[in-house]
C-alpha cells in the first residue's frame, strides 16, 4: 500500500492549518517530528473550525505513523470542534471516514466516501483533489489498475484546472508526477514473466499481455528523468528507492544496497507502516530478479506482525512467502502459503466487486454499509437502515424514526448532525434524490411526466419539492440530468 507514503503530504496540502514550517519538515520526510509538532499546535487551539483542521491533521499523521486508535480519538475531537455549519461537519465527516476505512481495509466504504467527496457541489478544490487521491488509492489497492490509471488522469486533469484555485501548486504537481511514475513503476513490476502466478495481480494485467512483455518498457529512464526535477526530498528518496526497486527487479543485486537504505531512510523518520510495504515491495523485485533469498532476508521481520494482519494486508506477503519457500525446496509449506494466498485474493477481488459495483438504489438494504452507516455509532446505525427501508413513503417522519430506536427527537438530530453534518430530514432527502437521479440515469425514455412518477415512487409528492431538493443536491434540475 504505497498510499501510505503520499497520504500525509496529499492531507496536508489539503489543510486550510498548513504552515511553511510543518511543510518543511515533511517535505524532509520527519512525519513523526511533524507529529509532535502538529499536536503541541492542536492542544494550544481553542475550539472554531482552525483548531478543528489542526486536530484533523493530527489524526492524519498518526494514522501515517500507524497509531489508528490515536487518530480515531482526535478525529472526533476534530469534528466536534467544527461551529461553521453543516456542511464543514459533512464533508469532514466523509474525508475522515473515507481514511479510516481505507487503512483499515474497508474498501467500499472508503470508495463511498471518497466519491462523495469528488461529487460534493462547491467543495474546496484541495478537498475534491484529495478525494480524487483516494479513488486512485482504492482503485490500485483492489488490484484494478487500469481503472486506477484512468481516475489518476482525472487527478491529472483536476489539477491542471485548479491551479489558479490552490495554494503550493509546485508541491502538487511533484506528487501528483511522482504518482503516476510511482504507479507505472509497481505496475511494471508486477507484470514481470517470474510473477505469473500473482493471480490477484495478473488477473488484470494479463488481459494487455502480448507475446512480449512491454509494460515496464521505459519505467527506469522515466524515473531518472524525473529525480532530476523534483526538488522535494522525501520524493525524491521515493523515486531512487523505485529506481533501485525497478533494477532488482532486472537481476541486478548490487541495487539491494540502496533498499536497504531506502528502509533505514524510513526507520529513521518512524514510518513504521511504510516499512512493511516497502519490504513487501522489495521481496516482490526480489523474487522477479531471481533473488528469493533476499526476499526472505527482507521479510523476515514482518513475520510476527503478519501473523494476525487482515486479509488485504497479506496478498504480496503471502504470495512473497511460498515463493521463497518454494526455492528452499519446501514444497509442502509453499503449497499451503499459497492457498493462503489464493483464498485472501478471492477475498479482496470480492471487495472489490462490491466496491466499485454501484448498488442498485431499489434495493433498500443495499446501502446500510455504505459510508454514512460508517460515520454513525452502532445504535443510530439501526436509524439509518430504518430511513433506507422506507425512503418510498412520503409520511416517514423524523418523530417515527426516533421511536424506532428509542431515543429523543433533539438527541437523534444531534447525533446526526455531529456525526455527518445533516439532520435525518436532510438525510431522507438526500437518499430520496440520489435514488431518483440514478432511475433518471438509467433510463432514456422519461418524459416530464416520468419524472414526477420516478419522484413518487421515492415519497416525493410535490414538484416543487423535488426541484427545490434536486437543484440543492446536483446543481441541476431532474430535466438537465434527462438531457445528458
Amino acid at each position: 500500500m504505497f498510499s501510505i507514503f503520499y497520504f500525509p503530504l496529499v492531507a496536508s496540502l489539503a489543510s486550510s492549518s498548513l504552515s511553511s514550517e510543518l511543510w518543511e519538515i515533511l517535505r524532509k520526510g520527519h512525519v513523526s517530528s511533524a507529529a509532535s509538532h502538529v499536536s503541541r499546535i492542536a492542544e494550544s487551539e481553542e475550539d472554531g473550525l482552525h483548531a478543528a483542521s489542526w486536530w484533523q491533521l493530527q489524526a492524519d499523521l498518526q494514522i501515517a505513523l500507524g497509531r489508528h486508535a490515536d487518530a480515531e480519538d482526535s478525529y472526533r475531537k476534530s469534528q466536534k470542534m467544527i461551529r461553521t455549519g453543516n456542511r464543514d461537519v459533512h464533508v469532514a465527516s466523509a474525508r475522515n471516514a473515507g481514511w479510516q476505512a481505507f487503512f483499515r481495509y474497508r474498501f467500499a466504504t472508503a470508495m463511498a466516501c471518497f466519491t462523495r467527496l469528488t461529487d460534493e457541489h462547491g467543495i474546496d478544490p484541495r478537498r475534491r483533489l484529495e478525494g480524487m487521491f483516494g479513488v486512485v488509492c482504492v482503485q490500485f489497492q483492489l488490484g484494478n489498475l487500469r481503472a486506477c490509471e484512468d481516475s489518476l488522469q482525472t487527478l491529472l486533469g483536476a489539477f491542471e484546472n485548479s491551479t489558479t484555485e490552490i495554494d503550493s501548486t509546485a508541491d502538487w504537481f511533484e506528487i501528483v508526477h511522482t504518482l503516476n511514475a510511482d504507479i507505472a513503476a509497481n505496475r511494471a513490476l508486477r507484470s514481470m514473466p517470474q510473477l505469473s502466478d500473482h493471480v490477484f495481480w495478473r488477473s488484470e494485467i494479463s488481459k494487455e499481455l502480448g507475446p512480449s512483455n512491454q509494460i515496464g518498457t521505459g519505467v527506469g529512464a522515466r524515473l531518472a528523468s524525473l529525480l532530476t526535477s523534483v526538488e522535494s526530498p522525501i520524493l525524491s528518496s521515493r523515486l531512487r528507492y523505485l529506481a533501485a526497486q525497478h533494477e532488482l527487479s532486472k537481476g541486478r543485486l548490487e541495487a539491494t544496497d540502496d533498499l536497504t537504505a531506502h528502509l533505514h531512510w524510513a526507520a529513521d523518520r518512524g514510518l513504521v507502516p511504510y516499512q512493511k510495504f516497502a519490504r513487501e515491495e522489495i521481496a516482490l523485485a526480489s523474487i522477479a530478479g531471481g533473488a528469493p533469498h533476499i526476499a526472505k532476508m527482507v521479510l523476515s521481520a514482518l513475520s510476527a506482525e503478519n501473523r494476525h494482519a487482515p486479509d488485504h494486508s497479506q496478498l504480496d506477503y503471502l504470495y512473497c512467502l511460498a515463493k521463497t519457500r518454494q526455492a528452499e525446496g519446501r514444497n509442502y509449506d509453499a503449497m499451503l502459503l499459497y492457498s493462503r494466498y489464493a483464498l485472501s485474493a478471492m477475498q479482496c477481488l470480492r471487495e472489490s466487486s462490491r466496491a466499485l459495483t454501484h448498488p442498485s438504489r431499489t434495493n433498500r438494504r443495499s446501502e446500510v454499509f455504505d459510508d454514512v452507516a460508517a460515520r454513525l455509532p452502532a445504535k443510530y446505525r439501526r436509524a439509518y437502515r430504518y430511513i433506507l427501508e422506507n425512503l418510498d413513503r412520503s409520511d416517514l417522519s423524523v418523530k417515527e424514526i426516533a421511536i424506532e430506536i428509542g431515543v429523543t427527537i433533539r438527541t437523534l438530530q444531534n447525533v446526526f448532525k455531529s456525526c455527518l453534518g445533516a439532520t435525518p430530514r436532510d438525510v431522507i432527502r438526500q437518499r430520496r434524490m440520489e435514488r431518483i437521479r440514478a432511475e433518471l440515469q438509467a433510463e432514456e425514455r422519461h418524459s416530464e411526466q416520468g419524472v414526477q412518477q420516478v419522484a413518487s415512487k421515492w415519497g416525493v409528492r410535490h414538484r416543487s419539492s423535488l426541484a427545490t431538493g434536486y437543484k440543492t443536491q446536483y446543481n441541476e434540475v431532474p430535466s438537465q440530468t434527462l438531457k445528458r
